[in-house]
């Protein structure tokens, strides 16, 4: 039989060190940001290998929380039943109740703003490689960007791109 106080402790402590290593993978999303939008790509390279170097390190205490979740999921007898960690709040000692309820806040809150911080490099992903592509294409094709290679039954227009392309082979 465990000790229910020790298991919540070790539950806390756990949940604790996530919420570390996700603050620091946000901070790692900001930078990363910044560097996106000033194209510098080396340190966005660095920052990808420091931002795996954490979600490595998460990995494994994830883990580690799966199995305390576990041994404690069967200590209190609950193993038929849906399992959150919200679930485990009324089993918890009095004393740890609120602790383990400010960081379950706490690490909603968190996630949602490293969700919000990824989709946004995302999109600065996206629109920079889109920028790049029509970049190359106006450099292989020399179209003007602004007038539609198509005609309006979506066919390419018989006049096609204006001009010999700058480059003897396709990019």
């Amino acid at each position: 039989m465990t000790d229910l106080h020790t298991d919540f402790e070790t539950l806390l402590g756990l949940l604790d060190m996530q919420m570390n290593v996700n603050r620091r993978l946000l901070a790692l999303a900001e930078e990363q940001r910044h560097s996106i939008i000033k194209n510098e790509v080396e340190k966005l390279d660095g920052l990808v290998r420091r931002q795996a170097g954490e979600l490595k390190q998460l990995s494994a205490l994830e883990k580690k929380r799966l199995t305390a979740v576990t041994q404690m999921r069967s200590a209190l007898n609950l193993q038929d039943q849906p399992f959150t960690l919200s679930s485990l709040l009324p089993y918890a000692p009095k004393e740890q109740q609120q602790t383990l309820q400010s960081l379950l806040t706490e690490f909603t809150a968190l996630l949602n703003e490293l969700k919000e911080a990824n989709d946004t490099n995302k999109l600065l992903l996206q629109t920079n490689i889109e920028l790049n592509e029509l970049m190359l294409n106006l450099l292989a094709d020399n179209v003007d960007p602004l007038n539609n290679i198509y005609g309006e039954d979506g066919r390419a227009a018989e006049d096609g791109p204006a001009g010999p392309s700058l480059f003897d082979h396709q990019i």
